[in-house]
C-alpha cells in the first residue's frame, strides 16, 4: 500500500523575499509539504492539503503561489480512499483540503457526509498501457484481455484508483463478450490476484528489464517517471481519465481554501499542473507521446458500474475454501458425452482448472466418492483441505486427480457423502472465506447398502446448518444425470446466511471452464 511522505517540518530549507502590494511578502519552505505565506502575518492559519502520491509535488508547487492568506499549508500524501475513510469515519483526520484522484469517489463521500463540497475537476490525467521495451501489448489493446494476461501487472484495486479503473473498464468488457470468450477470459480472472502489486513498484520496477511487464498507469505518472523505451498504447475502448476536484468541508477556513482554489485554477497554476504532466480544463492535449487526444476522453463511469466491479473484485480476493467431491462409481468410465476421454477424465479435468485458477490464499480438497469405500463408508479423503500456497498443496492435488481412473468402481452413494462433506465444511469452516463444496456426478444417488434417503439427508443437513456458517454445495452433472434429477438433491442443501445449493451440468466442452469460474466467483455475471 502507498504510504504518503512524512509532513512533520524538518527546518526551514529556503527563504525569499519578493515585493508586493502594500508590504513584504514572505515565502518559508518548511520542509516537505510544508509552505507558509505571509503577508505581515503574524498568526497563521493551519491548513492541511491531502492528495495522491502523484499530485503531491504538483500542488506543492501550486501552494508556493497562494499569496492572498494568512496561512500555513502543509501537503501530505496518501491513495484517496484513506483520506475517504478518514471523512466517513466522522471526520477524524481529516483534511481542510482534500484532492483525489476520483470525482465520483469524492461525490460519494460528500453525500453521506454532511457540508463537504466537490468542485469540478481542476486536472485530469487518463489511464493508459505501459509497454516497456521487450513486452508486447494486444492488438488492439482492450482491458478485457489485457488484465487477466500473464504479462499484466495490476496496481492493487483496494488502494489504486488506476487499478480499481482498469479492472472495472475490464470486467465490463469481459461480461459483454459472447459466452464462450467469455467464460474463457473469466478462467484467467483468478490468477489475477498473482499478479497485483503496489501501485508505487510499477515504473520503478516492472518498467525496467529485471521484471519488465504490461501495466496500466497514467499518463502523468509515464511523463513524470521519464523512463528510457517506456511507450504507452492506449485502449480501443476508451478509459475514464482520473480526475482530481478540491473538496473542501463546512469547517475548512474559508479564506484560505479559497486562496487554494483560485491558485490551482488561475493561469499559473494551470501551467504549473501541466508542466507535471496533468491536462487542465483549459488544456486538454496529450503531455506524452502516444496518449490519447481530448476527444478520447470519455465521462466518469456510473456508481452502478463502480459498484459491479468491486463486487466481482470483492469475490476474487476472498478466500475459497473448497472441498472437491469426484464420484469415482464404476459409470465414470464411460465416454464423456462432451468428447475428451471419459466423464472421470472430464471431471478431473475440471477440476484440475480449478486448482490452477484459484490464487495461493484459497484452499482446496479432495473426496472422492461410490458405495462401500470403506466398509458401509461411501467416501475417502484423497487431500484434506490445506492452503493452494503451502505444503506444496497444488502438487498433492494433481498427484490425485491423476490417479482417479485407477479408482473407479461401485455404485453412486451420493446423498451420504454429500451429508458428510458438508459436516467436514462446517468443521473446518473459515469465516473469512467462502465455504464451498463442488460434487462431480454422473448420477442420481443409488446406494446399495443403504444409506440415508432424500427426506433423511434434508432433515440431517437442516440439523447441522448454520446461519452464521453458510455453506454453497455445486452439484455438477456429468454425462449421465441432468438437471432436473439433481434439483432436488440442491434444494435439500440449506439456504440460510446466503448459503445453498445449484446445480451445473456439462454438456459441451465450454461448460468445463464455466465450471470452475463458477468456483472461483460463486456466481457468473450474467447467470
Amino acid at each position: 500500500m502507498q504510504r504518503g511522505r512524512s509532513a512533520s517540518v524538518l527546518g526551514v530549507l529556503g527563504l525569499a523575499a519578493v515585493l508586493g502590494v502594500g508590504g513584504w511578502q514572505a515565502w518559508e519552505r518548511l520542509g516537505p509539504g510544508t509552505t507558509t505565506t505571509a503577508l505581515t502575518c503574524t498568526s497563521p492559519t493551519a491548513v492541511r492539503v491531502t492528495t495522491t502520491p502523484a499530485m503531491r509535488d504538483a500542488v506543492e508547487s501550486v501552494v508556493r503561489t497562494v499569496t492572498s492568506a494568512c496561512a500555513t499549508f502543509t501537503v501530505t500524501a496518501e491513495p484517496a480512499t484513506a483520506t475517504a475513510r478518514r471523512f466517513e469515519a466522522g471526520g477524524t483526520g481529516a483534511p481542510a483540503a482534500w484532492l483525489p484522484d476520483s470525482r465520483l469517489l469524492a461525490e460519494q463521500v460528500a453525500s453521506g457526509t454532511q457540508g463537504l463540497t466537490v468542485s469540478a475537476p481542476v486536472a485530469v490525467t487518463p489511464v493508459v498501457l505501459a509497454v516497456p521495451k521487450g513486452t508486447r501489448a494486444p492488438n488492439p489493446v482492450r482491458w478485457g484481455q489485457t488484465i487477466v494476461t500473464e504479462a499484466c501487472r495490476l496496481p492493487d484495486p483496494n488502494t489504486s484508483t488506476v487499478g480499481s479503473v482498469a479492472l472495472m473498464v475490464g470486467l465490463a468488457e469481459i461480461d459483454a463478450m459472447p459466452a464462450a470468450q467469455r467464460s474463457a477470459a473469466l478462467s484467467g480472472v483468478g490468477g489475477m490476484l498473482s499478479r497485483v502489486v503496489p501501485e508505487d513498484t510499477l515504473l520503478s520496477v516492472h518498467a525496467g528489464q529485471s521484471d519488465a511487464s504490461l501495466f496500466p498507469t497514467t499518463e502523468q505518472q509515464v511523463k513524470a517517471a521519464a523512463v528510457a523505451d517506456l511507450t504507452v498504447r492506449v485502449p480501443a475502448s476508451a478509459t475514464p481519465p482520473l480526475e482530481f476536484p478540491l473538496v473542501t468541508s463546512a469547517s475548512s477556513p474559508k479564506e484560505p481554501v479559497a486562496a487554494l482554489a483560485r491558485a490551482l485554477t488561475s493561469t499559473a497554476g494551470r501551467k504549473l499542473l501541466r508542466e507535471a504532466g496533468f491536462r487542465t480544463p483549459d488544456d486538454l492535449s496529450p503531455v506524452v507521446d502516444g496518449g490519447p487526444p481530448a476527444e478520447a476522453l470519455t465521462a466518469t463511469p456510473s456508481p452502478e458500474q463502480v459498484e459491479a466491479a468491486q463486487q466481482m473484485w470483492a469475490a476474487i480476493d476472498r478466500p475459497t475454501r473448497l472441498l472437491t467431491v469426484i464420484d469415482t462409481s464404476g459409470s465414470m468410465s464411460n465416454p464423456s458425452a462432451v468428447g475428451g476421454g471419459s466423464r472421470i477424465a472430464v471431471a478431473s479435468r475440471a477440476a484440475s482448472g480449478a486448482v490452477q485458477l484459484l490464487a495461493d490464499h484459497n484452499a482446496v480438497g479432495l473426496w472422492t466418492f461410490s458405495t462401500a469405500q470403506k466398509g458401509t463408508r461411501d467416501w475417502t479423503e484423497l487431500e484434506p483441505v490445506a492452503r493452494l500456497g503451502a505444503n506444496d498443496q497444488r502438487s498433492k492435488l494433481s498427484f490425485a486427480l491423476g490417479s482417479l481412473g485407477s479408482r473407479l468402481g461401485g455404485d453412486t452413494g451420493l446423498y451420504d457423502t454429500l451429508d458428510a462433506a458438508y459436516a467436514s465444511v462446517l468443521a473446518g469452516y473459515d469465516p473469512q472465506a467462502v465455504n464451498l463444496v463442488a460434487i462431480f456426478t454422473d448420477g442420481v444417488n443409488d446406494d446399495t447398502t443403504g444409506g440415508l434417503s432424500l427426506a433423511a439427508l434434508r432433515a440431517d443437513l437442516a440439523k447441522r446448518a448454520d446461519a452464521d456458517k453458510p455453506v454453497t454445495v455445486l452439484l455438477i452433472g456429468m454425462g449421465g444425470v441432468d438437471a432436473k434429477a439433481l434439483a432436488p438433491v440442491a434444494a435439500a442443501v440449506p439456504r440460510g446466511g446466503g448459503g445453498g445449493g445449484a446445480v451445473f451440468v456439462i454438456s459441451t466442452p465450454q461448460d468445463i471452464a464455466n465450471v470452475y469460474v463458477t468456483m472461483l466467483l460463486r456466481r457468473l455475471p450474467k447467470g
